[in-house]
């Protein structure tokens, strides 16, 4: 199983850094260093006490300065924010509701990790399909239990080597500092031979990140001229997006996905260029597809679930929002916008007390401005759909003289269930300043298409009121 992994590990990243030439110093593995954790901070996420005496007993073989423990994702965030932690040996199963996959997600979105920091996902979890699906949100290495303290140390000098040789190129990818790390890894090809590939994915996906898209596009094409490689491929054709030149995307994408199944988030950006020329059902379709897998991350989950809404398919709308609401509940990812869509299908299918139970969820995620306006905005969607617009416009008129600052710093998803609300009831003024509000925070398809169709459907009032 570990060789599956490696050799998918090694895929995702086009090739293993053991397949480059590498030189004979200070590039060189050393694996003769007996402490390869000699003076690091090491903290070992695992419920089971039994292990992490395990795994303690091997880091501090190995040299570990201190050794911390952790048995659930928010004593994981808190022990974060307290020290300076340089390795995480994180068990798949943890305590609670989230497992080490879901940590190491919410730890990639809200940049938590910082990249000199090295993530190994540490467990007895042999399912080839739960294996793949972790390795998008990029831990480090994988290790598969049992293992001994020799196999535990040659991972460690392998990581440690390139964290250090990688450093400063680290150091700017934690604080976005996307324009000047080309030329440093320019400065860097020469010197570790052996992270030549690494090297130039990080370069040129900065390239892009720092907005210069022509001079990404020249990078990958001259790069593509002697070996193209599914990461490459995917890039460009998010360069063509961002030019929207989607046809063009389509067919790589097309081709990357059919190639490549294993590359999950090449299927992810698929369905995004599919829904970008109004093909949801199809988007839908090539991210269910993905199975199990397409569970994995709560991003995608949304993704499903919008696209659900988009097609006005209730039923796995609900189960997609229910699925994203379960993941992402008590963490960072959790969203106003999901319980606010899930609420508002409830209320459309006459089941008022489910409505009222998210509240009681959302209770605990959010604080109470944020909570009483959720409440608010769930008896406003009760009420338009009773046919009582009189009440639910003096409803929303409320919310905008006692919620005007709250309504400002909404997320983009919450703030277009106020503005849906608002077309509803013929509130076209304040729909309109909140589209233009809406428009400034680099809405995503799913909201402007919600954006279109609450537009489109007081057009349509209009129009009637007219004949």
């Amino acid at each position: 199983m570990e060789t599956a992994f490696s050799d998918y590990f090694s895929k995702k990243n086009d090739s293993p850094d053991s397949a480059k030439p590498k030189r004979k110093y200070n590039q060189i593995e050393q694996e003769e260093d007996l402490q390869p954790l000699q003076g690091k901070s090491v903290l070992i996420v695992d419920s089971a006490l039994a292990t992490r005496r395990t795994l303690q007993e091997q880091c501090s073989q190995l040299g570990a300065r201190t050794v911390a423990f952790a048995s659930s994702v928010p004593e994981v965030l808190n022990q974060l924010e307290a020290r300076d932690i340089e390795l995480i040996l994180c068990e798949y199963s943890l305590e609670g509701e989230r497992n080490g996959q879901q940590l190491l997600e919410e730890l990639r979105v809200k940049k938590a990790l910082p990249w000199r920091a090295a993530f190994v996902m540490v467990t007895g979890e042999r399912v080839y399909s739960n294996v793949v699906s972790c390795v998008e949100f990029e831990p480090d290495d994988y290790l598969i239990k049992p293992f001994t303290v020799s196999t535990l140390s040659k991972r460690i000098i392998k990581l440690f080597n390139k964290k250090k040789n990688l450093r400063k190129v680290y150091d700017y990818l934690d604080d976005e500092n996307y324009a000047i790390i080309p030329k440093m890894c320019s400065a860097l090809f020469e010197e570790f031979p052996q992270y030549s590939n690494e090297l130039e994915k990080i370069s040129i996906n900065s390239m892009f990140n720092a907005g210069q898209f022509a001079k990404a596009q020249e990078a990958l094409e001259a790069a593509m001229e002697s070996n193209i490689r599914p990461w490459m491929e995917v890039l460009l054709a998010k360069i063509l997006m961002n030019s929207k030149k989607f046809n063009e995307a389509e067919e790589i994408l097309s081709r990357v996905v059919k190639q490549n199944p294993e590359y999950i988030s090449a299927t992810d950006i698929y369905a995004e260029v599919l829904w970008e020329q109004n093909k949801p059902e199809q988007a839908l379709q090539a991210l269910e597809q993905l199975g199990a897998r397409s569970m994995a991350s709560t991003a995608r989950l949304r993704k499903l679930a919008d696209l659900s809404v988009r097609l006005g398919d209730d039923t796995r709308s609900k189960t997609y929002l229910n699925k994203v609401i379960e993941r992402s509940k008590n963490s960072a990812l959790t969203q106003m916008h999901d319980y606010l869509q899930l609420s508002k299908i409830f209320i459309k299918e006459g089941r008022h007390e489910e409505a009222e139970k998210l509240t009681a969820k959302l209770k605990n995620v959010v604080n109470s401005v944020e909570l009483n306006f959720a409440r608010d905005m769930m008896k406003i969607q009760k009420l338009t759909s009773e046919g009582s617009m009189t009440r639910a416009k003096e409803k929303i008129q409320e919310i905008f003289e006692k919620d005007k600052e709250l309504i400002s710093k909404l997320e983009a998803d919450a703030k277009t269930s106020l503005l849906e609300q608002c077309f509803i009831v013929s509130m076209t003024k304040e729909g309109y300043a909140l589209a233009s509000q809406i428009s400034k925070q680099n809405p995503n398809k799913a909201i402007l298409d919600r954006i279109r169709f609450a537009m489109h459907g007081q057009k349509e009032q209009d129009g009637s009121k007219e004949n």
